[in-house]
């Protein structure tokens, strides 16, 4: 499997309905408005090609929200669309690897966590160090999505480290890493890892893929549970205000 933007299109419409956001299909892929604070406001899953008049309606979306624009866009879309991109003053700001493997039986067992606001907590300090509100409106509205598996890991009765699973487009997307700091770097998230990776094997879903940044010890830890680079996602953004 090498094209999972339509996963990542799927991710938004669901992020956008969770929030009671808004959303327009565009591109074959989805502009998702959150609410004005959110950090995942974003264009996701644009596939295809995609011309100046799929730009004109993204831009005309966000501008009326008074939001800037955030497109991720694969390799293949990003170069059909660069000469209009540069015309409506959009800037390349970031990049993101997307690694994908197979699903396998790993012999190992994944703790489900059902607490969707212990997971959101967890995240929320896993990310920000701190307990916010817009922390954990982000976490719960992860945690607490439609068809989510939630993983977590406890220790002394504290849970400590979460993941998630979700099956978009018939693959498994792995999200929502993190582990709170005084438990870090003792091989929590890997075993996270094979365990979602396991439990998709045994639910019969062939491939699963995770979205890293590039050189992160996320990025690491997911290529030493098997997972290989299938392409980068590079983020651009024009700003309105």
């Amino acid at each position: 499997m090498t094209n999972f933007e339509p996963c990542a299109a799927e991710v938004m419409r669901r992020f956008a309905r969770a929030s009671g956001g808004e959303m327009i299909e565009v591109g074959g892929g989805v502009a998702g408005f959150v609410d004005s604070d959110s950090p995942v406001n974003a264009v996701k899953g644009l596939d295809g090609a995609v011309g100046r008049a799929e730009l004109d309606r993204i831009v005309e979306f966000y501008s009326d929200h008074k939001k800037d624009a955030v497109l991720e866009l694969a390799p293949w879309v990003e170069a059909a669309c660069l000469n209009e991109l540069e015309e409506l003053g959009f800037e390349r700001v970031a990049v993101e690897d997307l690694m994908a493997r197979r699903s396998e039986d790993l012999g190992v067992k994944v703790t489900e966590a059902m607490d969707a606001e212990a997971c959101a907590r967890v995240l929320c300090l896993s990310f920000f160090g701190e307990i916010t509100d817009a922390g954990m409106a982000m976490g719960r509205m992860m945690f607490g999505g439609e068809g989510i598996l939630n993983a977590g890991h406890w220790e002394d009765g504290d849970l400590v480290s979460v993941g998630q699973m979700i099956y978009l487009a018939g693959a498994g997307l792995l999200a929502g890493d993190g582990t709170v700091e005084a438990w870090r770097g003792r091989g929590l998230q890997q075993r996270m890892i094979r365990a979602r990776v396991q439990r998709a094997f045994d639910d019969g879903v062939e491939w699963v893929h995770c979205e890293v940044a590039q050189g992160s010890g996320s990025q690491r830890n997911y290529a030493r549970c098997g997972f290989s680079k299938v392409y980068a996602r590079v983020h651009y953004l024009k700003r309105f205000h």
